[in-house]
């Protein structure tokens, strides 16, 4: 897969494509097996993102903690 391909909204818009033919019966059995390994392989794009993305965000939430703390450590320049 190339890099483009790996992005979530492109994932994310296959499962719904695969979704919405599924739920209108356009899928037939001869293609079912195919279109699932297609949505699962999605799925699994979708997954490693969500999970790469919530460690970036774990480690901004801990760099704004400490940020917060020094700042309540440092005196207020407008204190006296």
């Amino acid at each position: 897969m190339s890099e483009k391909s790996n992005t979530y909204e492109k994932n994310y818009a296959i499962l719904e494509r695969i979704t919405e033919s599924l739920n209108k019966d356009e899928i037939g059995i001869d293609d079912l097996v195919e279109k699932t390994r297609e949505a699962l392989d999605s799925a699994r794009v979708c997954m490693d993102i969500l999970k790469k993305q919530k460690g970036e965000f774990k480690k901004l939430e801990a760099e704004f903690a400490q940020l917060l703390e020094q700042s309540d450590e440092e005196d207020s320049p407008f204190e006296q």
